[in-house]
């Protein structure tokens, strides 16, 4: 056993020897470090950052094969993002947060781009949502946005169902036989189309446009979606559309999409 904690220490010494080694690395990051986070006038701020250090280097051990790998890491290329990080950081205790903040900063050290205006606002992002609203924002990422459109598809062809047998009634049956074959043709295999649709709907195990999915109440349902949709994660698909009443089905934006295609990707 005291083998095991040996090794266990060894790993974590390693792992820490490994991210001081980084740090020091990107200019000015000691000093910085120093100055915003070991010196911070709170010392919970002082104990987050710390943490943060601590389970960072270990989770670059984690997904690191070797030595080899390490040595490859940009550090030249983190500094802002390093920064804005260790800020963020100091400033919450979401377990969420800590952890897209670990991969947002460990894929800055693999890159190779010079750019991070992109990586900022991911940061920011996820600065601003709660842990709910990660939730239902991720929720939302789970399913295709064909998947997503599916409950408007399905009053899109009742509508249009309605329609064609309004047409047909009042066609002479003599006129255009060709014209009604066509819409008989259409209304014949709408009912199929829409049970199809239905039925993948009621299959699926996740619905992210019942408050339900989530245990909470519809009312901050309803409020927290709003407030991703404020900040251009979600939107109402009755702004499409006049077919359904607003707050009853969303759609996630493709800076929603970008966002946690970057976050689940790193």
């Amino acid at each position: 056993m005291n083998n095991d904690i040996d090794r266990t220490l060894s790993r974590k010494e390693y792992g820490l020897s490994t991210l001081k080694g980084l740090i020091g690395a990107i200019p000015f990051a000691g000093t910085f470090l120093n100055e915003v986070a070991f010196e911070a006038r709170s010392r919970i701020k002082q104990e987050r950052v710390n943490r943060f250090i601590e389970e960072f280097s270990e989770y670059v051990k984690s997904i690191t094969e070797s030595e080899k790998d390490l040595n490859l890491l940009n550090v030249e290329n983190v500094g802002d993002v390093f920064e804005e990080i260790i800020i963020s950081v100091s400033r919450t205790s979401a377990h969420h947060k800590i952890d897209v903040f670990k991969k947002i900063l460990f894929e800055q050290l693999k890159s190779s781009h010079n750019e991070t205006d992109e990586v900022m606002r991911f940061i920011n992002i996820t600065n601003n949502i709660s842990g709910v609203q990660f939730k239902i924002l991720s929720t939302f990422g789970s399913l295709s946005d064909n998947v997503l459109k599916y409950r408007i598809q399905i009053l899109e062809m009742e509508e249009e169902r309605e329609k064609i047998t309004n047409e047909i009634n009042t066609m002479h049956m003599e006129y255009n036989s060709k014209q009604m074959n066509t819409l008989k043709e259409r209304l014949k295999s709408i009912p199929k189309l829409i049970r199809k649709k239905k039925i993948a709907l009621q299959s699926g195990t996740i619905n992210p446009n019942s408050h339900r999915t989530f245990n909470i109440k519809r009312s901050i349902y309803i409020t927290e979606v709003q407030d991703l949709i404020a900040k251009g994660l979600l939107f109402d698909f009755a702004i499409r559309t006049s077919l359904i009443k607003p707050y009853e089905a969303f759609g996630i934006t493709k800076l929603g999409r970008s966002y946690l295609h970057y976050i689940n990707d790193v």
